[in-house]
C-alpha cells in the first residue's frame, strides 16, 4: 500500500490569495447577464484580485471588506492592464491606504535600503528619486531610521506613502521591474 505525502495533497496547497485578510474597493462593474463584480486590492499582500458581489448596494469605492465575506465571492487576481479605468485612477490611494494600514512592514523598505552598486541606491527606485536626493535621505535618515512616514516626510521633503505606492503600481504595470518591493517587502513569508 502507498501512502500520499502530504505535500502531495491539492488540498493542502495554499494560493497566493488564500491568507488575506481583506479587500479595498476600487470599482464596481455591472456584468450582464451575471450580476455584478468588483476590482479590488488585497490586503496585506496588495494583490489586484476581482470577484463577484450578490449585493452591490452593501459596497462602494473605497470601502475596506474583510474576506471571506457573504456578499463577495471567490478572489482571483487580475492584471492591471485589465482593471476598468476608475480602478486604475483609484490604484494610488487604495494602496497608500493600505501603505498606512500595515506601517511597520513598509516604513522598513526606508529603514533598510542600501546602495545596490557603485552609481544607485535603493531610494532611486522611488519615482522621482534622484541621486543627490537618495543621498540626502541616508543622511537625513541616520543610524536610528524612521518610525513614521511623516518623519520620512518631514525630514527628507517627500511624500514617502504616496512614492511608495506609485513605485508598487509601477511594479504590477511591468512584472520584469526588479528589484521587485512587492516581493520583497510584502509577500514575502514573516
Amino acid at each position: 500500500m502507498q501512502y500520499r505525502d502530504q505535500k502531495d495533497d491539492p488540498e493542502d496547497e495554499k494560493g497566493p490569495l488564500d491568507d488575506e485578510i481583506g479587500v479595498r474597493v476600487l470599482d464596481i462593474l455591472d456584468r450582464r447577464p451575471i450580476g455584478h463584480e468588483v476590482q479590488c486590492i488585497s490586503e496585506p499582500s496588495l494583490y489586484l484580485v476581482r470577484a463577484r458581489i450578490t449585493d452591490p448596494g452593501n459596497i462602494s469605492v473605497g470601502d475596506f471588506v474583510e474576506v471571506p465575506s457573504e456578499n463577495i465571492g471567490i478572489l482571483s487576481e487580475v492584471r492591471l492592464k485589465d482593471l476598468s479605468g476608475s480602478s486604475q485612477q483609484e490604484l494610488v490611494s487604495a494602496l497608500s491606504e493600505s501603505i498606512i494600514k500595515d506601517t511597520e512592514r513598509h516604513i522598513s523598505f526606508y529603514n533598510s535600503a542600501n546602495a545596490m552598486s557603485l552609481k544607485f541606491h535603493a531610494f532611486q527606485l522611488l519615482p522621482g528619486i534622484g541621486n543627490s536626493k537618495a543621498q540626502q535621505m541616508v543622511r537625513e535618515r541616520g543610524m536610528a531610521g524612521w518610525e513614521s512616514f511623516d518623519q520620512v516626510d518631514d525630514a527628507c521633503g517627500v511624500e514617502s506613502v504616496r512614492l511608495l505606492a506609485e513605485r508598487y503600481v509601477k511594479e504590477m504595470e511591468d512584472v520584469a521591474q526588479t528589484p521587485r518591493l512587492l516581493d520583497l517587502l510584502v509577500r514575502t513569508e514573516m
